[in-house]
């Protein structure tokens, strides 16, 4: 993008946060809760919708070149969720007593490093040894299926990735494939990205300054009660599609909403550097809740008065300054040296 735009980094900043306030939650809970649960995935869903968004920003108008854009991108994703997955495995092994459900499996293990979906039956779902990299196997198929279309303009593409991800969410919801990799991509999420994708064709072509205020109060107005139907339908099951489509036009109109006002934002220094560590963020909280729910609800014990909240609230604080670390020592220094490398 010829400039940056800030309030896609505080929209990075929220998403991962909700994703970490929704971990927290959880950990302490026996049962699933739908509620904690839908806050981590509309977090998932705003980050997708962001990808999309930026992928089409980053790429300009016209032909980009495929094969430099996916080195990029591995460079970007794989290093460090590489790293975390060897982390995860290594303690799962080691000290199996501190996660719920991660398990250590070899053949789990390859299948992870690879981005390849398969059943995991500790976590029960198409889920990674770590499993917080169900998310990044959607980006890196993402990221693949826009390199294959680099050959086309920016509308093409977003034209293509259209038709191709509501044709596999079509054939998930008629054919129902069981089989892990096909039932994984046949699902609805990708569609996130397509939302993100025609909001950043949208802003490349300078269309959405163009947007007269009604509309953009009509958007509002819509996304609001998508997030109200989002986590008020309840059929006992989390991503539920019904709640993925006000979900997803939450999370489609505060993108919206964010680009189009951006310049009327007010700057919060705080904010964007929470959105530049997002990934680092994401990454690590989930062994900061681990590490301030698990151990410390089993060295005090549950039945502590208010000891539920307290170690949440330190995981979540701990999950925070842990990801800012992780950015500053070790993500931002390896970028940069990444990139130096780069042929």
């Amino acid at each position: 993008m010829s400039a940056r735009i800030v309030a896609i980094q505080y929209l990075r900043a929220i998403a991962a946060l909700m994703v970490l306030v929704s971990h927290a939650l959880l950990y302490p809970l026996t049962v699933e809760d739908i509620t904690y649960g839908r806050l981590g995935w509309l977090g998932v869903i705003l980050f997708f919708v962001i990808s999309g968004f930026i992928m089409v920003s980053v790429t300009e108008g016209g032909r980009f070149d495929g094969r430099g854009f996916m080195q990029r991108r591995i460079l970007r994703v794989v290093p460090l969720y590489w790293a975390f997955t060897f982390v995860a495995a290594l303690m799962a092994f080691v000290a199996p007593q501190l996660f719920k459900t991660t398990v250590f499996n070899g053949e789990q293990l390859a299948l992870s490093l690879a981005f390849i979906p398969f059943y995991n039956a500790a976590s029960q779902g198409l889920h990674p040894l770590y499993k917080l990299g169900w998310t990044l196997n959607y980006e890196m198929f993402f990221y693949a299926c826009f390199a294959l279309l680099a050959v086309f303009t920016a509308r093409g593409r977003v034209m293509g990735l259209t038709i191709a991800y509501i044709g596999l969410a079509l054939i998930g919801l008629f054919l129902a494939p069981q089989a892990a990799i096909p039932h994984f991509y046949t699902s609805f999420l990708p569609l996130a990205f397509v939302a993100g994708c025609w909001i950043g064709l949208g802003h490349l072509e300078g269309r959405l300054a163009d947007i007269p205020l009604p509309v953009m109060v009509l958007v509002g107005a819509t996304g609001l009660f998508g997030l109200y139907e989002g986590f008020g339908w309840n059929r006992g099951v989390v991503e539920d599609a019904s709640a993925f489509v006000g979900l997803l036009a939450f999370a489609a109109s505060t993108v919206l909403l964010a680009v189009r006002y951006e310049a009327r934002l007010p700057r919060f220094r705080w904010l964007e550097h929470l959105g530049n560590a997002s990934y680092s963020i994401y990454l690590v909280h989930i062994f900061a809740v681990a590490l301030m729910a698990g151990i410390g609800l089993k060295l005090i014990g549950r039945s502590f008065p208010g000891i539920v909240p307290v170690v949440t609230l330190l995981a979540i604080g701990t999950g925070i300054w842990l990801g800012l670390l992780l950015y500053r020592y070790v993500e931002r220094p390896l970028m940069r040296r990444l990139n130096r490398k780069k042929p």
